[in-house]
């Protein structure tokens, strides 16, 4: 009975002993309140014009050194409700702000309006300096160019047989940083990624509904 008493203390020993070991090796720079604010965001958009090789505005659409097109959005942002013992996203959100920007696409996208098998396995797209996303009272804007693909081999998201629209996966990531000074993530730097749909009509007016993840935290000076 001692025997398989002392047993049993030795291993609790160890296993506390190894579960510290193991909680300590693990460092999260980010204080409590610096959470991962997840969003959802609803912009609509339109063409606003070309982008020239030379960095300039164009409208003539069969310039040949235009290279990107430009195409202003705008929507609304909302703030998923999530657990805060699990991190579990439920299903209910409450409106937390806007998001205006310039997104530049390349001129492949244009294929969106025919047959989508045509289309290279992914097209590249960014955002103009424009961007401002406002978020629990603080203002964003982009630090680093935002990077995003699309990815029209994997088909579209909804059956066009159906809805009569094809939308198409797109994603993308950019630092940020807050500069207004103001709200709860006053002053905050961080890293901003999309994950959505975009849906094109004949005219290539826009509706797109982006997943966001904010990640924010303090600044190093």
């Amino acid at each position: 009975m001692k025997t398989k008493l002392f047993n049993g203390l030795a291993l609790a020993s160890i296993l506390l002993v190894s579960t510290t070991v193991y909680a300590t090796s693990l460092y999260n720079p980010n204080s409590p309140n610096l959470t991962v604010e997840n969003t959802i965001s609803e912009v609509d958009g339109a063409i606003g014009g070309f982008l020239d090789s030379n960095g300039n505005v164009n409208g003539d659409a069969t310039n040949p050194d235009n290279v990107s097109i430009l195409y202003p959005i705008s929507g609304t942002v909302y703030a998923t409700v999530t657990d805060g013992n699990t991190g579990e996203t439920l299903g209910s959100y409450k409106e937390i702000g806007s998001v205006t920007a310039t997104a530049l696409f390349d001129v492949s996208f244009f294929g969106l309006t025919g047959d989508w098998s045509l289309l290279p396995e992914t097209m590249p797209w960014t955002m103009m300096e424009d961007f401002r996303m406002q978020v629990n009272g603080s203002t964003f804007r982009f630090e680093e160019k935002l990077t995003g693909r699309a990815f029209p081999q994997l088909g579209p998201v909804e059956d066009p047989a159906v809805t009569g629209t094809m939308a198409l996966r797109m994603a993308g990531c950019a630092g940020v940083r807050e500069i207004s000074g103001a709200g709860a993530y006053a002053n905050k730097v961080g890293t901003l990624c999309l994950n959505g749909t975009f849906t094109f009509d004949a005219d290539f007016n826009g509706k797109g509904v982006s997943n966001c993840t904010i990640a924010v935290h303090d600044p190093i000076q």
